[in-house]
């Protein structure tokens, strides 16, 4: 993941006057694909070098609240060389907050991660097929330290749950991303019939998210769309696989 641009935040004035704040998302227009792979590397960046954590403690700091051991070492990190009669922090590495807490910036990024079918013929950028798992495990591993919005227990409640399988049922439907592109590119062909396995995998990986659609095939081929051959072919080796009586029978009690 690449290192956030500061060229690319606009400072503005917040509700106080004498605190500076950033739009995270300056400049970004996050319905496009290629914006949207920027916004998500930079959310991934400041969460993994601990940037909202040294912001969350700041403001706590200021606020009077009470702070954690990583919040108190992260303010031990920073050096103030702000006026002597003001001990603010108004800037960390040159750049002043985010405008908005990272849970509200991520909760923009997620839901444009999702393509409604999947077409497995189509062309994705990177942030549609890896944009969420990557989102994910960094959200499991480095904002459990964050403070989260009410209701939330975990990092990841910070999304709703529909949205959460959606996604990851279309982390599962990569193993057949790229059926239909080109000629070699077919369950036709012995070497591509390992996709399925990886599909089924991919599927017993993320059974409760099968069980919360109560999936079927049929369910599963209105969600992802397969050129007519290879969805035939798909429709053959699945049940044979998993010892569907046919189409109609709930995935999840064979995975």
């Amino acid at each position: 993941m690449s290192k956030r641009n500061p060229q690319r935040a606009a400072n503005k004035r917040s509700l106080d006057a004498d605190v500076p704040t950033h739009d995270y998302f300056e400049h970004l227009n996050l319905d496009d694909p290629g914006d949207l792979g920027e916004a998500l590397d930079n959310l991934i960046h400041d969460l993994e070098t601990g940037h909202f954590l040294t912001w969350e403690a700041v403001v706590r700091q200021e606020q009077g609240q009470p702070l954690t051991r990583k919040h108190k070492r992260a303010l031990s990190e920073l050096i103030n060389f702000g006026d002597q009669d003001d001990d603010r922090i108004l800037d960390i590495d040159e750049m002043p907050r985010p405008s908005e807490p990272w849970y509200e910036l991520a909760r923009k990024i997620a839901p444009r991660l999702l393509q409604e079918p999947f077409l497995t013929d189509a062309l994705y950028y990177d942030v549609t097929l890896e944009g969420w798992p990557a989102l994910a495990e960094c959200l499991q591993e480095h904002a459990r330290a964050l403070s989260l919005p009410e209701g939330a227990q975990a990092p990841l409640d910070i999304f709703p749950v529909d949205l959460q399988h959606r996604l990851w049922l279309q982390d599962c439907f990569d193993a057949l991303h790229g059926l239909g592109q080109d000629d070699e590119l077919t369950l036709a062909l012995t070497e591509q019939q390992d996709r399925v396995e990886w599909f089924i995998n991919s599927l017993k990986e993320h059974k409760d998210t099968v069980q919360y659609f109560d999936l079927t095939l049929d369910d599963v081929l209105t969600r992802v769309i397969l050129p007519p051959k290879d969805r035939a072919i798909l429709v053959e080796m699945m049940p044979k696989e998993l010892g569907l009586a046919s189409p109609q029978d709930h995935l999840a009690k064979f995975l």
